[in-house]
């Protein structure tokens, strides 16, 4: 009986093994390098992007903080913050709940937000040249090279990785002069990761957000 009992169960064990193998096989047949006609679709969105940027930072009229919120409108638009999220966080992603996952996307899209809208009075007139698109992967992801032009930068090439999803290409990653966002992040987070968890990263982004927007309303009111 005993005997019978252990051979169920490894039959059992070997035929969803053998379920998800097909599974997987399934899955790899469907998944193909994106086609000239989406590589296309994506670079013409990145060019597009390029424009309402470059035309927000131009607008001398508008006030800093309003130039930023008009940016962030354009991020919210054009990257997925939850893949990059995922991506950032790596195997300690499942370590979260659902509703601490939605928290982490949240704290993480701000923090960037906060990262890169102090270098907002930083620009000098630059101009982004979409330069090449190149599928990536077998996962239809496409590769948008960039160039800035003028300024203090100028000439540095800025690679963007965007997806496909029902809602049209969204950016994945960003890679500047070889450094990647996404990986760059990871890196600087793991120390705190290692040490109390993802849980004490995501407390860790909150305090550093609820700062910077103290910052932001101290010098509003100034």
């Amino acid at each position: 009986m005993r005997t019978s009992s252990i051979s169920k169960r490894n039959s059992g064990r070997w035929i969803a093994s053998v379920g998800a193998a097909l599974w997987v096989a399934a899955a790899a047949q469907a998944a193909e390098p994106a086609n000239p006609e989406q590589v296309a679709a994506a670079r013409a969105l990145m060019e597009e992007t390029a424009t309402e940027v470059v035309a927000i930072l131009k607008n001398g009229e508008s006030t800093s903080s309003a130039r930023r919120r008009e940016l962030e409108k354009v991020a919210h638009a054009r990257f997925d913050f939850r893949t990059m999220s995922r991506l950032v966080l790596r195997q300690h992603w499942k370590r979260l709940d659902p509703t601490q996952q939605d928290d982490f996307v949240a704290e993480f899209t701000d923090y960037l937000a906060n990262d890169y809208g102090r270098r907002l009075d930083r620009y000098e007139d630059e101009t982004v040249e979409v330069v090449e698109a190149d599928p990536k992967g077998t996962r239809g992801d496409v590769v948008v090279g960039t160039v800035i032009r003028g300024g203090a930068n100028d000439g540095a090439v800025v690679d963007y990785r965007m997806k496909p999803t029902d809602e049209g290409w969204r950016i994945i990653n960003v890679v500047v002069e070889g450094i990647s966002l996404v990986h760059n992040f990871a890196d600087q987070f793991r120390e705190v990761i290692n040490q109390g968890g993802p849980e004490a990263l995501l407390a860790q982004l909150r305090e550093k957000n609820a700062a910077a927007r103290a910052e932001a309303e101290a010098g509003a009111d100034a």
